[in-house]
């Protein structure tokens, strides 16, 4: 897929901030033989990317008349606006080596009939080519148990992929289920309240 992006003249928050009313994302491309270079991409086509390829994804970028492939290297994005704020990109070369963070996808957590799955590691470092970079990298709970767990070491991944991990980390383990207690109200039950004893009590020591 290919990026049209044009180079950024000025900078500054009012710069920035018109820019994404017009729906563009202020960028910078950096790395390798580049220098720094500012620019302006469509918010829309990077969603696609991004959709499609996810935080990882590699492309080429035309700016400028030149081209170049780069690697989404950070992006920061509004939290409460679905609204992109800037894009790192990583100026690459196809046969580069890079070490990227790839999202670990736990599945079949519903075939867990007992115990509570807990994800400890989300994501795996990896080193790769631009072109091998995984998407995610599914992790298969069938068959665990309670006390069970899974180890990086009992993932598998492609063959060009290197991973950078420590083997013995936790990825999943399968948790005893906790039960809640009942809430606590701070206050001694009160005695029931017997009618008629007070004023039975009243009438017999008016007789006498």
């Amino acid at each position: 897929m290919v990026l049209k992006a044009e180079l950024r003249e000025k900078t500054g928050t009012a710069v920035s901030r018109q820019a994404r009313a017009e729906g563009k994302i202020p960028a910078i491309l950096y790395g390798g033989k580049v220098e720094n270079t500012p620019l302006f991409i469509n918010r829309r086509d990077f969603e696609a990317i991004l959709k499609e390829d996810g935080a990882n994804a590699v492309f080429d970028i035309e700016y400028d008349g030149k081209k170049q492939k780069v690697l989404i290297k950070d992006f920061t994005k509004g939290a409460i606006k679905n609204e992109f704020y800037n894009v790192d990109l990583q100026a690459i070369t196809a046969n580069q080596k890079l070490q990227v963070e790839v999202p670990l996808i736990l599945v079949n957590t519903e075939t867990i009939k007992e115990g509570v799955v807990e994800q400890v590691l989300n994501s795996l470092l990896v080193e790769t080519t631009p072109d091998n970079i995984p998407g995610s990298i599914e992790v298969d709970v069938t068959g665990l148990e309670i006390g069970s767990n899974k180890l990086v070491s009992d993932i598998e991944v492609p063959q060009e992929v290197s991973v950078l991990e420590d083997p013995e980390k936790t990825i999943v383990t399968i948790g005893v289920p906790t039960e809640e207690p009942a809430p606590e109200t701070g206050e001694e039950e009160a005695e029931p309240e017997v009618i008629g004893e007070e004023d039975k009590a009243d009438e017999d020591s008016k007789e006498n």
